[in-house]
């Protein structure tokens, strides 16, 4: 798989789980700046979208470019994947989830005195 929609709808998630990590990549171990890091995903799209957004912990690793195309070069198994996310420490698993759930409350701007010319034009 690769990074899902949901991470570019929702770039401030994706770099603050990005954060969380470190900014280490979860193969290599190595530290790497912002844009060289991204979000690999073990899950279809569609399947992603059916499950609460705090419940794809489980299906995402943090890795820099390199690492990313190796995994998909040499097709490393699923089953390989999933033991780096079981590995990662259970405080950054819990930071990642919320995260994940985090859902900013709406805003409502103030009543202005423009919103008051509109209604008496």
């Amino acid at each position: 798989m690769t990074t899902l929609r949901f991470f570019y709808t929702y770039p401030i998630k994706a770099k603050k789980i990005k954060l969380v990590v470190s900014l280490r990549c979860e193969l290599c171990g190595r530290e790497h700046p912002l844009d060289e890091l991204g979000i690999h995903t073990m899950i279809d799209e569609k399947v992603a979208q059916q499950q609460l957004p705090a419940d794809l912990e489980g299906f995402l690793l943090v890795l820099c470019t390199w690492c990313h195309w190796d995994l998909h070069a040499f097709s490393v198994p699923i089953s390989e994947q999933e033991e780096l996310i079981r590995e990662r420490p259970e405080m950054i698993r819990h930071q990642i989830r919320q995260i994940l759930a985090y859902t900013p409350k709406p805003y409502t701007p103030p009543n202005t005195d423009m919103e008051q010319f509109f209604l008496e034009a």
